[in-house]
């Protein structure tokens, strides 16, 4: 998809990253008012809102109250005062059921995926691929469910997708929170990598290891340690 045909917000998210990218915005700045800020970049205050909520997730903007919205600065550790599902669940705790729900879902999909479904997950990491290299965090975090998302539809097993989708927000948002790190961008493409590659060989238990090994990697890369071991 082109600038030119995708939805305003995300388009927006774009500009302030490329603002921020050339410097034109800098660490620690306060940002305009959003009417003055939505005025700047020709777009309703509506989608500029909802770009700041996507910016301020995966963390390259943050708000305090009473002050406003400042840009990150990059290298801030991870403040799980962004995690806005905090009341319901603990970032760990959706890391946990991903890693065990996941994970089988990943050996199911392996022995039931067609040749045409691998085909669509090897889409899905050539443009996760490009998103990274642009460092277009919406669109990474946005492709990253995609795929697991389709992993979860290829178990074939009804209730896998039906959580996932129930709760779809919850996953985006644990897929948001390691993006605050562009030095990691790449990582995650990797692991998808290896999770497809063993997809394509029909290998299930190696499907499960790398999955494995991605949801325990995406949880470190925002200071959550993860075991498979017990005891």
């Amino acid at each position: 998809m082109d600038q030119s045909s995708a939805p305003v917000p995300r388009t927006t998210v774009s500009r302030i990253q490329d603002m921020i990218r050339t410097g034109e915005l800098r660490p620690g700045e306060l940002l305009p008012s959003q009417r003055a800020f939505a005025e700047r970049l020709n777009v309703s205050r509506g989608s500029l809102r909802e770009a700041l909520s996507v910016l301020e997730t995966i963390g390259v903007l943050r708000t305090e109250p009473r002050r406003g919205t400042f840009v990150a600065d990059p290298h801030s550790a991870f403040d799980s005062g962004r995690w806005r599902f905090q009341r319901r669940y603990s970032p760990p705790e959706v890391y946990q059921f991903r890693f065990v729900v996941e994970g089988y879902a990943v050996k199911l999909a392996t022995l039931r995926a067609t040749d045409r479904d691998v085909t669509s997950l090897r889409r899905n990491l050539e443009r996760f691929k490009q998103a990274a290299q642009q460092e277009d965090l919406a669109g990474s975090s946005r492709l990253d469910f995609e795929f697991h998302r389709q992993i979860m539809r290829l178990s074939g097993n009804r209730m896998f997708a039906a959580v996932h989708g129930t709760y779809g927000a919850v996953m985006l948002e644990s897929q948001r929170l390691p993006l605050h790190r562009r030095e990691q961008l790449w990582e995650p493409v990797i692991e998808h990598e290896n999770v497809l590659r063993a997809m394509e060989k029909r290998d299930p238990d190696g499907a499960l290891y790398f999955m494995h090994v991605h949801i325990m990697r995406a949880a470190g890369r925002v200071g959550i340690e993860l075991t498979d071991r017990v005891g």
